[in-house]
């Protein structure tokens, strides 16, 4: 096999607005020789601004009118860092990320959209919803129907903003608590709606005739306009207005105009009186050209743009092919504004108004019309195909002419919060040929070592879940962890690129690993064809509190601390097939420690115990029983199995050692046809025999210590040779 072309061009998106998923799909139909691409989000779902209003209405689920950015991600190849950003250096060229380290850049692009401007106004936070981010809105818009199911009398909304957005939202939201009291059996009409706005009127961007149509809309749905009043104040049970105007209010949702993100006055960007970053024709920000910026946040210093999504998506085609050019070394082209834009303003109950300059067209046919269109643009960002890669670099050195340059390995160290043990007697803080530690007196030595190669593409997030998975054993053992060896193969680029690389993979293990004061003592780093990580740990334990395979005895409840389901996912996920709410659903099983299950297995009595990794359940389970000399029940009702596991083995999806742990177990199965217990963990969690006088009180412990899908999944029948015999549900306890 041929390794991957170098990297010889960083770019680094800052969100995941409308402009940067059209960049993401051409990067995944036509990838940049050289050119890396890193996805920087908060969200793994990007909300279609198009839609939002249907899906408040409730015309829309999730799915409809989200983009999926994991498997977009795939797509491209692109690296998917799934935490918000919290500043950007121009002058280092990195991205400063919550709870790690900055990211560097060659390019950069921002696209994190606005938020509704809460300047001036008191009680805002306490007693408003900002209708964006949709996610947090959604969270709290549950209290809002939460309460007006336990009122009985007029129910007040007020939606403070008078733009289209506002009134769209107004109007969604009448539409969605008409039909919530609807649905209960309760009186829509007790629902009350008022619009609020400091203009002289409501759409005033827009042509007379449109604004005559929307309150006309408005007026036929009983909402209430407000003009010419600037809200000063929320309380509990009022909006307050200047000039002098109070308004009785059971809730109220801001889509006032749109304010900037406050990181972004440090930055040291040239931005507008608003904060939003001045960019010139070519999106690039007007006093850093390898930064760009598009949708929202961008502040067009050509002419002026409204928030609007539908420049943000024409100007998705135009930054993805600046970047391309950029990378090249080669000058960008401006975008170019088109002169009228088209609005479909939705009336919340599937009607809609056109709005194309002086016209206005409204009806029923106009949101069908709407709808269309919206779920047209979707579509291409939820089915793509991307293109083949044909790498041609030249093969590199093996053996130690493949090592990671030692510049790099001592400017990654130097950045890295390495911490201390008792036992280390010779480690970093000292380097030699090899690390020198002292056993505690009385206790023996646990030795294990895993690597294997990248499962996710954010390498911070790789290093956290490859030290979990590797501390799983030491934990199997009852042992502590005391000592770690890093092994990283890293793909070859420039000496920066791979120290920046080493540097997050190393910072994600040691999260870990100080959390447990488990000291890093050294290492060893390697050119390699792609990403490889590993850790040989040695930890310390009394000899006589060791858990082993072979300590099952006949009875034992056979306990399980996390859910299964890994291999598949990830199987899936690779291909750009697995949801984001699964797989993040999955990640933080995956990243809980197994040290506080270990140590509540063992205050149970527990004798014997496995992790659960990559021969899945049944082949684990079948390691113990032939050490124990002993047979089991095993209830599939019982198992706990992660969201979209099961949905993704029925389309075909699997790991690729499935078939292999499927040949190793079923034949000591009886009637074990569950793909389920041949799925591969990585991160999984352990699996433990403890007396079933014991085990309801283990598990009510474990489910305290946050191990909260932990399960009894069966039992030990007796002495054998290790047979599994399946059973769908639980068999009453022996007499």
């Amino acid at each position: 096999m041929t390794p991957a072309e170098p990297v010889t061009t960083d770019i680094v998106l800052v969100g995941g607005g409308h402009a940067h998923v059209e960049v993401v799909r051409r990067f995944a139909m036509e990838p940049e020789p050289g050119a890396r691409l890193t996805i920087v989000a908060r969200d793994t779902f990007t909300p279609y601004s198009g839609m939002l209003p249907g899906y408040l209405a409730g015309h829309y689920d999730h799915a409809a009118c989200h983009i999926d950015l994991r498997p977009l991600a795939r797509m491209a190849r692109a690296r998917l860092i799934h935490a918000p950003a919290t500043g950007l250096d121009p002058i280092a060229g990195n991205i400063a990320i919550e709870g790690r380290p900055p990211v560097p850049y060659d390019l950069a692009s921002i696209d994190i959209g606005s938020v509704p401007t809460t300047l001036g106004i008191a009680g805002a936070d306490d007693h408003a919803i900002p209708v964006k981010p949709v996610d947090r809105f959604l969270a709290r818009w549950q209290g809002v129907e939460a309460r007006l199911s336990e009122t009985s009398g007029p129910f007040r909304l007020t939606v403070v903003g008078g733009g289209a957005g506002g009134v769209e939202v107004a109007l969604s939201l009448r539409h969605r608590l008409r039909r919530h009291l609807a649905e209960q059996g309760g009186d829509p009409d007790r629902v009350a709606v008022t619009v609020v706005t400091d203009r002289h009127t409501v759409l005033h961007q827009h042509a007379m005739p449109v604004r005559r149509a929307m309150i006309g809309a408005l007026g036929k749905r009983n909402v209430t306009i407000v003009t010419g009043h600037k809200v000063v104040a929320f309380n509990t049970d009022r909006v307050v207005c200047d000039p002098e105007k109070e308004i009785v209010s059971d809730a109220a949702v801001l889509v006032t105009h749109a304010a900037a993100h406050p990181w972004l006055k440090s930055t040291g960007l040239d931005l507008d009186d608003s904060g939003f970053i001045k960019v010139g024709p070519t999106l690039q920000a007007v006093s850093h050209p390898a930064v760009f910026a598009a949708g929202d946040v961008a502040a067009f210093t050509s002419q002026p743009l409204a928030k609007s999504g539908v420049y943000a998506v024409r100007k998705g085609p135009v930054l993805a092919e600046n970047l391309r050019l950029m990378a090249r070394g080669l000058r960008p082209r401006p975008y170019r504004p088109q002169g009228r834009t088209l609005a479909l303003i939705s009336t919340g109950d599937q009607n809609a108004v056109a709005s194309w300059g002086p016209l206005a067209i409204e009806g029923a046919w106009v949101w069908r019309w709407k709808d269309r269109i919206d779920r047209r643009w979707m579509a291409v960002y939820q089915d793509i195909e991307p293109m083949p890669e044909d790498p041609t670099d030249p093969m590199r050195c093996g053996g130690c002419g493949a090592k990671a340059p030692a510049a790099v390995l001592d400017r990654a160290l130097a950045r890295l919060d390495v911490k201390a043990n008792p036992s280390l007697v010779a480690g970093l803080d000292a380097p030699d040929d090899a690390a020198v530690f002292t056993p505690p007196a009385g206790e023996v030595a646990v030795q294990t070592v895993d690597q294997f190669r990248a499962l996710v593409d954010d390498p911070h997030l790789f290093g956290r879940l490859m030290a979990v998975h590797a501390l799983g054993d030491l934990h199997a053992m009852g042992a502590t962890p005391a000592v770690a060896l890093a092994l990283v193969g890293l793909p070859f680029a420039d000496p920066a690129r791979m120290e920046s690389d080493l540097v997050q993979v190393l910072a994600g293990a040691l999260q870990v690993l100080n959390e447990e004061n488990c000291a890093l003592a050294g290492g060893h780093t390697s050119e390699a064809q792609e990403f490889t990580f590993g850790l040989s740990l040695t930890g310390f334990a009394r000899e006589d509190a060791l858990l082993t395979k072979g300590g099952l005895r006949p009875g034992d409840d056979l306990i399980l601390t996390k859910p299964l389901g890994t291999g598949v996912l990830f199987a899936a996920d690779m291909r750009g097939a697995a949801k984001s709410a699964w797989v993040e659903a999955a990640l933080t099983c995956m990243l809980q420690s197994s040290a506080a299950a270990a140590r509540c297995l063992q205050a149970h009595g527990a004798k014997a115990a496995t992790d659960v990794t990559g021969f899945g359940l049944a082949g684990h389970l079948l390691e113990m029983l032939r050490a124990s000399s002993a047979s089991a029940d095993l209830w599939l009702d019982a198992l706990p199995v992660l969201d979209g596991a099961r949905d993704l083995f029925a389309r075909g999806f699997a790991s690729t050692l499935q078939p292999a742990n499927v040949e190793t177990a079923a034949p000591a199965l009886d009637d074990g046809n569950d793909s389920i217990l041949f799925d591969p963990q990585t991160a999984g969690g352990l699996l433990a025999g403890i007396a079933p006088d014991r085990s309801t009180a283990c598990l009510k412990d474990l489910h305290d210590a946050g191990y909260g899908s932990a399960r009894v999944v069966g039992r030990v029948t007796g002495p054998g040779q290790g047979r599994i015999v399946i059973k769908r549900d639980r068999s009453p306890a022996p007499a």
